[in-house]
């Protein structure tokens, strides 16, 4: 790293064996994992342009799908 680079502009990882090695930075598609849904890939521009909002609909998701309990 030079004197002109910060920890935040080194890149983490090594290289790509094709085993699914990443860096912490994420992939270059600018997807991510869904949050509370597993092994669902959501944009990452959009929920962080709205967090609360994701959140919001997922809980609702989860609501209208739940059994009753009596």
């Amino acid at each position: 790293m030079s004197g002109k680079e910060s920890k935040s502009d080194a890149k983490v990882g090594g290289a790509n064996t094709g085993k699914g090695s990443a860096t912490l930075s994420g992939s270059d598609d600018g997807m991510m994992a869904a949050p509370g849904k597993k092994g669902e890939n959501i944009s990452r521009e959009a929920f962080e342009s709205n967090p609360k909002g994701y959140f919001t609909d997922l809980h609702a998701q989860g609501k209208a799908t739940s059994k009753p309990n009596k």
